[in-house]
């Protein structure tokens, strides 16, 4: 398996427990088992029976750009189907899943080809449709994680080590690949394209989980998320290569303007999600990168 901490957020996040009330007001009255399942730190996943899964979302906003995209005809990875889909949550198809091996570099490269295929005129949120919903301010110019990475910072900073924030600052000010502009064109930018996300069924299809991030973004948000724990160089070398066969761009610089631009995500995360705080796993890794 890829080395992934990761794993110890979504256990602790599956100790929580629900209401079968909760769950039968959505899907009506059941006997089947219930299992809150791994994977999700905000949302509730739960496994109802042999082959459904709950997905009870945190932000009903996003439910029906999520669904678009796991509808869509995808030809190299696989999503669960969408069973239904009514106000705060979705019902999926219940999948074997097992975790991203390091041999899997190819096809997750050919994924994430086909998902930044799709591109926009700027960055923005997307709508139901996919098309783009609301630009960003300034959304037409470069992204630089210089400035993504200080807006998040200004948010994890009260639960950061004082001395870690100023490091972290002063890396952002200076670090030439941070500075970089990392946008060629805005795209499909999944946006929690991270190794908890990515599995293989039994068969060995590749299947992505958790789209309701999704906006219209820079493609190296999505590779820094992929890299972020160091995976094996035989998988980098697999993946760029894939991901360049299958048309995806990979400027100058790419692996350390992605690492600069995932201390912006790491530091979202972190401020926003209290059981990835209770482990040392991302201010270890923001320490590794600032330290260079």
């Amino acid at each position: 398996m890829l080395p992934n901490p990761e794993r110890a957020w979504y256990r602790a996040a599956a100790t929580r427990t629900i209401d079968r009330a909760e769950v039968e007001r959505r899907i009506g009255t059941t006997r089947e088992p219930l299992e809150v399942l791994t994977g999700g730190l905000a949302n509730i996943n739960v496994r109802v029976g042999l082959d459904r899964v709950l997905r009870i979302q945190r932000d009903p906003s996003v439910l029906a750009k999520e669904t678009a995209l796991l509808r869509r005809p995808w030809r190299t990875l696989r999503t669960p189907a969408v069973l239904a889909t009514v106000d705060d949550f979705l019902l999926l198809e219940f999948l074997e899943l097992r975790p991203l091996p390091a041999s899997a570099g190819e096809a997750v490269g050919r994924a994430l080809a086909e998902i930044h295929a799709l591109t926009y005129a700027k960055i923005g949120d997307l709508a139901a449709d996919l098309s783009l919903a609301t630009p960003f301010p300034h959304g037409d110019k470069d992204f630089a994680a210089r400035g993504y990475g200080h807006a998040n910072l200004s948010e994890a900073a009260p639960y950061l080590d004082p001395a870690l924030a100023a490091r972290i600052a002063a890396f952002l000010d200076r670090d030439a690949s941070a500075a970089r502009d990392a946008l060629d064109v805005p795209v499909l930018c999944h946006c929690d394209f991270k190794v908890s996300n990515l599995h293989l069924t039994p068969g060995g299809e590749l299947v992505v989980l958790d789209w309701e991030f999704a906006w219209a973004g820079p493609r190296l948000i999505d590779i820094g998320q992929l890299l972020r724990w160091r995976p094996p160089e035989p998988f980098v070398r697999a993946f760029a290569d894939a991901y360049r066969a299958g048309g995806g761009v990979l400027i100058d610089g790419w692996r350390a303007i992605a690492e600069a631009i995932d201390i912006g995500s790491m530091l979202s995360v972190f401020a926003h999600n209290e059981v990835a705080r209770s482990t040392p796993d991302i201010e270890r890794r923001l320490a590794e990168i600032t330290g260079k």
